[in-house]
């Protein structure tokens, strides 16, 4: 995560709360021991600090997007 860049572009709301444990997307508090079904959520985790709900949410509607083109 390229802290510079989000602050940069207006997201220091967002980077604040993934500072604070806290998912940018739905605000709940992560635990990243315990979070994530496997190892490429947490990495995504690392990249977007998104918990493993929202995870599931984005890449489902992204998914769902892809087939139907």
């Amino acid at each position: 995560m390229n802290k510079k860049i989000l602050c940069d572009t207006g997201f220091e709301e967002e980077l604040k709360m993934v500072d604070s444990s806290r998912c940018p997307c739905c605000g709940e508090y992560i635990n990243p021991a315990t979070e994530f079904a496997d190892d490429i959520s947490l990495v995504e985790y690392k990249i977007s600090g998104l918990c493993q709900s929202c995870q599931r949410k984005v890449f489902k509607e992204v998914q769902n997007e892809t087939s139907n083109h």
